[in-house]
């Protein structure tokens, strides 16, 4: 059952908001009831396997928790030992579901343990999300951020939250332990909430969903078969399909979580309209880019080593962020690709995008990001390769067009550049901390909403995108 689903909003939404209300005086019976709807929120999804891995990983987090707060009460050395184990416990096993397979697959691939036959694991819902919760918990607790002797309704509901649990944004347990300990019961938060979560409804229903077609035509058809035109129509489709996608979700977890007295950090700040690669992804997932920077590359050094390390350090982050997505070579290369593009900015490109005309700054910006786009959605690094060749060659702009959507399907192509690209105040808001709604947007949504419901009711469910990873 996701968010943009009509037992999603019939029914959960609705015992959620009456639950939460009811009880809405006892800060400990929220945090339980936000536990018990998010369970049951979560096995409409991911089944009963999904269940227990969660709870194997909730449960052990919890004690990890209480148990790297002693050590680190005791010595240093003791402390680093435990969060060491505590966090190489959580990756392995997100290795384990996620990559165990594909490493294996590979290995056959090249000759080598030819005898031994390894089980594909059903991997777990949002395993990748509430495995970087788990850790940057464990990790904040080393630093003396937060205590790990929380009460374990406490932890529980922040951990099992289903706003954030399935697909992001990744939320610090720092950034809402206020709000898990005193929530904050506000009119005008509460209408902040159902603003985002209706806005992330209609971008989801009336600008993802409608663009999802194009892009699938051109990326499940034969690639030689496929003409020019039709590669930059389903790239450029895919573009704003997943943008809008995974904005959506978390526009929806926003406004969820706003309703029930949580404050999100955003995930996402007109990434499009980026002046380069290194600005992109200060606006793009912004949640794992500031998660990746805080326990990855400032471990790592940072910016304030050598500069051979620092390049290393970004190749590095880039990989991980590549792989996070996937047991796939498409991502590792899509994030080594990124990584690639970072070091050329910080060698001589962002010199030169500094000295010409903004227009241009963004249309190069776009470009790297749309080719890398064309890697992440291929099924094989083979496959992404024809791709490319169509779009960037002539031989191919005789074929016949496939891409033959109904006129719908382009307005929403349109509608999404010009959103994503173009400050439109409709599809615009304020932080969750100000949580101001504009008036005239709200009308706008409140009305289109209507539309995204009767769209919904007859069409098929369309899972985000970002529940495959």
């Amino acid at each position: 059952m996701v968010f943009s689903s009509l037992p999603f909003i019939f029914f959960i939404l609705p015992l959620f908001l009456t639950c939460d209300f009811l009880i809405r005086k006892k800060v400990v019976l929220r945090n339980i009831s936000l536990i018990l709807i998010s369970l049951f929120f979560y096995v409409f999804d991911g089944g009963f396997h999904s269940l227990k891995i969660l709870l194997a990983y909730g449960f052990l987090n919890l004690v990890f928790g209480y148990l790297l707060e002693n050590a680190k009460e005791k010595s240093c050395i003791l402390k680093n030992i435990t969060l060491f184990a505590f966090v190489s416990i959580n990756i392995l096993s997100l290795a384990f579901f996620k990559y165990s397979y594909w490493i294996f697959d590979l290995i056959h691939q090249s000759g080598y343990l030819l005898n031994v036959n390894v089980k594909k694991q059903a991997l777990p819902l949002g395993i990748s999300f509430f495995t970087f919760h788990a850790v940057s918990y464990l990790i904040d607790i080393a630093r003396g951020q937060i205590s790990g002797k929380c009460k374990i309704t406490t932890f529980l509901a922040y951990f099992f939250m289903f706003p954030h649990l399935i697909a992001g944004p990744i939320v610090r347990y720092k950034d809402v332990q206020p709000d898990l300990d005193k929530r904050v019961d506000s009119k005008d938060l509460f209408n902040y909430g159902m603003y985002r979560f209706i806005l992330g409804l209609n971008k989801k229903i009336l600008i993802a969903n409608s663009v999802a077609p194009l892009a699938d035509m051109a990326f499940l058809y034969h690639v030689q078969s496929l003409s020019t035109l039709d590669a930059w129509i389903g790239a450029l489709a895919y573009m704003i399909q997943i943008y809008f996608d995974f904005s959506a979700y978390s526009d929806m977890a926003i406004g969820l979580a706003a309703m029930a007295g949580f404050r999100f950090h955003e995930n996402f700040n007109a990434p499009y309209r980026a002046k380069s690669i290194q600005d992109f992804w200060r606006r793009w997932h912004m949640s794992l880019s500031s998660w990746l920077r805080d326990y990855v590359y400032i471990p790592l050094g940072g910016s304030r080593v050598a500069t051979y390390r620092i390049y290393f350090n970004l190749v590095f982050v880039f990989f991980l962020c590549g792989l996070w997505h996937g047991a796939n070579m498409t991502f590792v290369v899509w994030g080594l690709y990124n990584g690639v593009f970072l070091i050329l900015e910080r060698l001589f490109l962002k010199d030169v995008l500094s000295k010409i005309p903004v227009i241009f700054a963004h249309a190069y910006a776009l470009l790297v990001v749309l080719v890398g786009w064309v890697i992440f959605r291929a099924d094989s690094l083979s496959h992404a390769m024809d791709y490319l060749n169509v779009m960037f060659s002539i031989s191919n702009i005789s074929n016949e067009n496939i891409c033959d959507g109904k006129i719908l399907n382009y307005l929403a192509l349109v509608a999404g550049f010009i959103i994503a690209l173009i400050k439109v105040d409709a599809f615009n808001s304020s932080d969750a901390y100000e949580h101001k709604t504009h008036t005239i947007a709200y009308l706008v949504h409140g009305l289109l909403v209507f539309a995204s419901v009767i769209i919904l009711y007859f069409s098929a469910q369309n899972p985000f995108i970002y529940f495959n990873f």
